[in-house]
């Protein structure tokens, strides 16, 4: 029987949001954008997905929030448009951004670079503290910067930065402040309103169907709104253009409801599994180290150095045992080089960069799957010791 391991890279399809989806592909199958009945009941179930979302995640309004095809569209979005609200605005072509970004969002800010903008990124210190990082911003902004970008919980070692300092300080200074939320949106308790003008989540990452996200914005300074990137027929307010995708819509407001209902449980969950693992990966003898820079990360999120394995034989050892791994992002995927994330934090460490794994845990995991990985991990170092 298969063991998944890769919760961060994209977690299996809730059956109650399976059943969401389908009933409204079958029954609410009109244009929301039609003025007959069948499309004003799509429409209206459009808006109760919307402010039901909302409500969920403590928002003071439905109007900050914009449906996309995910969060990689989401990041892309909010980081152009802000950009050329900045420039509007007479703002400096400078941001701040961490180093260890998600490609979306690393890529994003890259093509600003070709475009004359100074990008300052920022690498967060192995060990260092929370306000070290708040420091490594404020020391790298000038008058004039234009914003911030910053993850909320880093996607390949579970660190969690502190995303509340950051949007106070960027707030007090005029910034901009954008925040990739997708590892985790609904694992910890954010004051949504508060965090960012603007952020991002995916509905893949948390019991929803793939092909779903969400952008929220909130205008950081008088006439800095949101600007249109796709256009054409007016959706969503204007903003995004094409015909909104309901049944997937309403699949990602019950998969939101359902793991905010859930994240005390799961936590509690997955903090028990990882001090399992860890202590039955002592007991079997595995000389492993767990790559955790920062002061606090995620429970089930581990990001492990397995001394004298590499990680490409890791992964194909246990992918034949049907036990599913990664070596870092999944949207990296078919690279040969090491994580750029482990790169940035372990520098001068190769063999550590080449033979970590990561191993991120969900609700559905047991204790006897662990046991299944430690024993295949067992009988890898057994054969390479031969």
């Amino acid at each position: 029987m298969a063991i998944y391991l890769d919760y961060a890279a994209t977690t299996p399809v809730r059956p109650e949001v399976v059943e969401t989806i389908t009933s409204s592909l079958s029954q609410l199958y009109g244009n929301p954008s039609s003025t007959y009945q069948l499309g004003k009941s799509a429409k209206y179930a459009l808006n109760q997905a919307r402010e039901a979302i909302a409500q969920d995640l403590g928002l003071a309004s439905a109007s900050c929030l914009y449906f996309t095809s995910g969060a990689t569209e989401a990041n892309n979005w909010a980081i152009w448009s802000q950009a050329q609200s900045a420039l509007a605005a007479g703002k400096a072509r400078h941001i701040v951004a961490l180093a260890v970004e998600h490609p979306s969002v690393d890529l994003a800010l890259k093509r600003l670079e070709e475009e004359g903008w100074v990008i300052s990124w920022i690498q967060p210190q192995d060990g260092g503290s929370d306000q070290d990082l708040i420091d490594q911003f404020l020391a790298a902004s000038q008058e004039d910067t234009s914003g911030w970008v910053a993850m909320a919980v880093n996607n390949e070692v579970g660190a969690i930065y502190p995303i509340l300092g950051l949007a106070q300080e960027a707030r007090l200074r005029g910034y901009f402040f954008h925040v990739d939320l997708v590892q985790g949106i609904t694992k910890l308790p954010w004051q949504l309103d508060q965090i960012a003008t603007s952020w991002s989540l995916s509905g893949h990452k948390l019991g929803g169907p793939k092909g779903i996200g969400l952008l929220y914005f909130q205008a950081w300074q008088d006439q800095a709104g949101l600007q249109p990137y796709l256009v054409g027929g007016g959706q969503e307010a204007g903003m995004r253009a094409g015909t909104e995708n309901l049944a997937y819509i309403q699949g990602l407001a019950q998969a939101i409801h359902l793991s905010l209902a859930e994240a005390e449980q799961r936590q509690a969950h997955l903090a028990n599994l990882e001090a399992y693992f860890l202590e039955e990966l002592t007991r079997a003898g595995i000389d492993y180290q767990v790559n955790r820079p920062q002061a606090h990360h995620l429970p089930g999120f581990l990001n492990l150095w397995l001394k004298g394995l590499k990680a490409s034989q890791v992964l194909i050892h246990l992918d034949l045992a049907q036990i599913y791994v990664s070596a870092g992002s999944a949207c990296s995927a078919g690279s040969l080089e090491p994580s750029r994330v482990l790169k940035g934090y372990y520098p001068d460490q190769e063999d550590r960069q080449r033979e970590s794994i990561r191993l991120t845990m969900g609700l559905g995991l047991t204790q006897a799957d662990l046991d299944q990985v430690v024993k295949q991990l067992g009988l890898l170092k057994a054969r390479q010791q031969k």
